[in-house]
Formats: C-alpha cells, sequence, structure tokens
C-alpha cells in the first residue's frame, strides 16, 4: 500500500513538471559581436571593448520609458559562428559570444538592455519560438 501512494505522489509531481507554457516568462539572446577567436561551442564572455559584457555583470531591462521591468546577472555565454566562412573542424575562428537571458515574468521585451551601467542597447523583436528578443553588442 505505501508503495503505491509514493508511486502516484510521483506521478503528480511528474506531471506537474511537463505542463503547458504559461508565456509568463521568456529569453533574451544577447549577440556580442566581439571577434575574438575561439572554437565554437567553447564558453565565454565579451572580450576587448566589450569586456564589460561577463558572466555575473548586472543588466537591467528598461521599458519604452525608461523604467525597469527586469534586473538580473549576465551568465556564461557560447561561442558561436560570426562569418559565413568554413573553417576546418576544431580551428580556432572569430565568433561572437552569445548569452541567453531567462526573464521570468516578462512576456513581452520592448526597450533597452543595460549592462553594467553602460549606454541601453534597443532589445529586436524575436520570431523563434520562446525568445522574446535579440540584442547585438558590437
Amino acid at each position: 500500500m505505501r508503495a503505491g501512494v509514493l508511486i502516484l505522489a510521483a506521478a503528480l509531481l511528474l506531471g506537474g513538471c511537463g505542463g503547458e507554457d504559461t508565456g509568463s516568462s521568456g529569453t533574451l539572446r544577447l549577440l556580442v559581436l566581439d571577434g575574438n577567436l575561439r572554437q565554437l561551442g567553447d564558453p565565454c564572455n565579451g572580450a576587448g571593448p566589450f569586456d564589460y559584457a561577463h558572466a555575473d555583470a548586472d543588466y537591467v531591462i528598461e521599458d519604452g520609458d525608461g523604467t525597469e521591468v527586469f534586473r538580473g546577472e549576465l551568465p556564461n555565454g557560447t561561442a558561436e559562428k560570426i562569418m559565413d566562412v568554413d573553417f576546418r573542424a576544431g580551428l580556432r575562428q572569430p565568433t561572437m559570444c552569445a548569452m541567453t537571458l531567462h526573464v521570468n515574468g516578462l512576456t513581452t521585451a520592448e526597450g533597452d538592455l543595460v549592462i553594467d551601467n553602460q549606454d541601453g542597447v534597443p532589445i529586436e523583436p524575436s520570431d523563434e519560438p520562446g525568445v522574446l528578443g535579440e540584442v547585438t553588442v558590437s
């Protein structure tokens, strides 16, 4: 009997994990076009003049009126292709650092992303499912 109760409790808990997306949160993609030489997929943070875009740096999302609507810390990024050129596998190449910002509670992202008290950068809408917008720092 006790095993049956445990199985039922586990089924109820797991059933709650697979619920529908309520649309109450999403992500922003931050693309730091630093051109740093890395292997694709390597962990990264902004390089060169973009050193301020590093993991744990504070960021704020401001709406169109300049009012803060979300605050967080930047995560580590991943090196992605910056040019449409095929380099040999395993070679370092010019990359951008792509970071995924989880913005719980936001259903839209309009306005600016402000990183570490730098000037705000406009958030561009995204057509990608689950991605509210994209910010490019260049």
